[in-house]
């Protein structure tokens, strides 16, 4: 009987572990922020490059999604509302829009970026008998997410995404490939939503 009553207390320890623990991440995620990701703008001068702000809106976003700190709304939602309202004709969304468009969809913050610059240089310098050339591509933005209800910034952010390639030319031959400028801008975007999504959770903790 003892035995019995002891196999018993256990199960039942185990249960109430495993509920407890459930409960405990069902409330952690209930009480992350739902956050709208709108579309990010470019404000940098060369506007050959434009384009590449959707690509880090993406990124920011599945980076934000690993971190587990906000919860996103789906990129889906976002466009079939984009699309509902013709968001090709508003032109550039502003605090104001951004503001709208969180409350239609039912979220708690919304999320504002935009790519400030992008750099694109190559240097030639001479090594040992050989010409290097070496090719740098930067590209910065900076995020916030601002809570709906009172305006308040959450959590901001600001940095430089960067990636690098270089190729030497020696005695009539060629050792390695530079690669190119599109392959690279992607690269530094990556590079760059890491860098934006750790400071957006950095300040928001910080609050």
């Amino acid at each position: 009987m003892k035995i019995k009553n002891l196999a018993l207390l256990l199960a039942g320890t185990l249960y109430f572990n495993v509920f407890s623990s459930s409960q405990i991440m069902a409330a952690s995620k209930n009480n992350r922020i739902l956050v709208a990701v709108i579309p990010f703008t470019y404000k940098a001068e060369n506007p050959k490059y434009a384009g590449i702000e959707e690509g880090l809106a993406q990124a920011v976003s599945s980076e934000l999604v690993k971190k587990k700190v906000f919860r996103i709304i789906e990129r889906e939602r976002v466009d079939t509302l984009l699309k509902e309202i013709k968001y090709q004709q508003m032109g550039i969304v502003n605090p104001e829009t951004a503001l709208q468009l969180g409350k239609h969809l039912g979220a708690q913050a919304y999320l504002l970026g935009s790519v400030v610059s992008v750099s694109v240089r190559d240097e030639w310098r001479s090594v040992k008998f050989a010409e290097k050339t070496v090719r740098f591509v930067e590209v910065e933005a900076e995020v916030k997410i601002v809570d709906i209800q009172t305006g308040e910034v959450l959590g901001s952010g600001r940095a430089i995404g960067k990636s690098k390639t270089a190729e030497k030319h020696a005695f009539g031959g060629k050792i390695g490939d530079l690669a190119t400028i599109q392959s690279m801008t992607q690269k530094a975007v990556q590079n760059l939503s890491e860098k934006l999504s750790k400071d957006l959770v950095k300040t928001y903790k910080s609050e």
